[in-house]
This record gives C-alpha cells, structure tokens and sequence, in this order.
C-alpha cells in the first residue's frame, strides 16, 4: 500500500536569526559602525553626553519652567514676536542678505590693512545718496514709523499729553538706538 508523502515545514527560530544577522552587523557596516564610535567620542569629548544626561534628568523641571513661562503675558508676548520675526526673516531674500554680509565684511577696517581708513563724510554722503540706499533708508523709517505707533488714545488722555507736536516715548527709541549706533560706530573709527 503506498504511504503518504508528508510535508515538512522546519520552523524558523526567529531569535536565531536575530543573532545571526548581529553577528554579521559589524562585518557588513564596519564604516558605519566605526564612524558611529567617532561621533560617540566626539560627543563625549566635548561634553555633550554628560549635558544630555543632565537634560533628560531634569526633563520634568525644564517643562514645569517652560510652562510656566509661557503661560505669563511676557511668555505670550515673547512667541508671538518670534512668530513675528521668523516670518520677517522668512520674506527676506538670502542674496540680499548675503550682499549685507558681503558689504559689512568689505568695509571693516582690520589692524591688518594698512592704510584703510574711514570714507570721508563727503563720501559716505554720496553713498548714502544712491538709490539703493535711499531704499534701505525707508525701509529703516518705515520700520521706525511701525514701532513707533501708539493704539488709538482716547482725545487729551493726561497720562499721553495733549500737544500736538509730542512725541510718545515709543517712538523716540529708535531714533535713539540709531543715533547711539552712529555714536557708537564714530568712536569706533576713531579708536582704530
């Protein structure tokens, strides 16, 4: 009589397998393995381990404090204005940007070069004549004007003053802060 043929499926040791392909790891991803070891060195070198430690171990206080500063008006005030800015940054064009940096780095006078000096007011005139210029100066004034607004006040509220040629504090500042960077910026010159 004939005898029937049996199937037999081995079953897979799944573990086994595991070891096996951990086994082959460092073989097969030496240069991965190897430069995973660097990172953790570097990182260990220069302290980043022992700061992340001490972050995870004080997870729970950071986001009490975090919290609770942001549920303060100075917290609410602080992400909207970063809001704000990023998106001001975020309509800026990088070429533009990369000319400021390139113009800033051209017209810094080292103790390296000899014989530059300052432009004569005459010159930095002219410059800030041009058209390009003219351009950045409103925008500057503009950004002043926009700081500078006071909300809608009530007509002679005494705590803002009444005449007509005041001047709210708010607005005085940066004029203040652009009057103190050329202060600054001539005594600067005159030190070098």
């Amino acid at each position: 009589m004939a005898q029937p043929i049996r199937t037999y499926t081995p079953h897979r040791n799944e573990q086994e397998e595991l070891r096996a392909k951990v086994e082959n790891a460092p073989v097969q991803h030496a240069q991965a393995v190897l430069a995973a070891y660097q990172l953790l060195q570097e990182a260990q070198d220069h302290g980043l381990l022992d700061t992340l430690r001490g972050v995870i171990g004080a997870g729970d206080a950071i986001v009490d404090n975090v919290s609770e500063f942001a549920s303060t008006p100075e917290g609410i005030r602080a992400m909207r204005n970063f809001l704000a800015l990023s998106r001001v940054f975020a309509n800026l064009n990088p070429e533009k940007m990369d000319a400021v940096a390139n113009a800033i780095t051209e017209n810094q006078c080292g103790e390296a070069a000899p014989g530059c000096g300052p432009p004569s007011i005459l010159k930095s005139m002219q410059r800030m004549s041009s058209r390009n210029s003219r351009r950045t100066l409103a925008t500057i004034a503009a950004v002043t004007d926009a700081f500078g607004k006071e909300p809608d006040l009530p007509a002679g509220d005494p705590r803002f003053g009444s005449a007509p040629g005041w001047v709210p504090p708010k607005s005085a500042l940066p004029l203040l802060a652009l009057a103190l960077a050329g202060v600054a910026g001539f005594w600067i010159g005159r030190r070098r």
